[in-house]
């Protein structure tokens, strides 16, 4: 099981970079009243320097590498008659962080919508990334019930609790996060998407040593 160690290390640092690449992409002390569309993101982005919008969106792509590697470790940790299922959480999981990175990639190119004034190119290139974002959808939340009860079902090497830790218990609390106080909310609510991996990828290595 140790030897799972290295790769879910990759995955906790593909987390914080994602999370780091956010932050670059739309983090402020200012107005974040999200009403369901990347137009809150986009005015965001419009004041930003366009040098701190291009990294966030590079270290997209750079952070979905570290992920898959990451998701990679799932599997060692598997045991019982069902635990080849690890294999397609991390496939399930890989894809849709696959997804998360291309998108990230597109975001400046909202922002540069953003800075012509022209609403109707903001919402196609917003549309554009809604596209990638639903196609990641149905994978990672099937992905995180089939880690959730494989976890609880006994079916790898982690203990049943330690569901909690797991996107399945803690992506609820993103709604939580809407309802605190700036900055903390651009922080938590924005970045939250992937702090869960870094809460289950720290979680389990914490686990392994102990």
């Amino acid at each position: 099981m140790t030897s799972a160690i290295p790769l879910l290390a990759i995955g906790l640092v593909g987390s914080l970079v994602m999370f780091a690449g956010d932050m670059l992409l739309y983090f402020t002390p200012g107005a974040y009243d999200m009403d369901g569309t990347l137009r809150p993101y986009a005015r965001i982005m419009r004041d930003l320097p366009e040098g701190r919008v291009r990294l966030g969106g590079m270290l997209g792509p750079v952070a979905s590498f570290f992920y898959v590697v990451g998701f990679a470790g799932l599997p060692m940790l598997a045991t019982g008659g069902f635990s080849w299922l690890t294999c397609v959480v991390a496939a399930l999981l890989a894809f849709a962080l696959i997804c998360g990175g291309a998108y990230h990639a597109q975001y400046p190119y909202l922002a540069i919508a953003a800075r012509t004034g022209d609403d109707g190119l903001v919402d196609r290139v917003a549309g554009n990334i809604m596209a990638l974002q639903r196609l990641a959808t149905i994978p990672m939340y099937a992905a995180f019930v089939l880690l959730g009860m494989l976890v609880v079902l006994g079916q790898t090497q982690l203990p049943p609790w330690i569901v909690v830790t797991t996107p399945l218990v803690t992506s609820f609390l993103g709604f939580a996060w809407l309802r605190v106080p700036q900055p903390a909310r651009c922080v938590l609510f924005g970045g939250w998407s992937n702090l869960v991996f870094t809460i289950m990828f720290a979680a389990m290595i914490a686990f392994v040593l102990l």
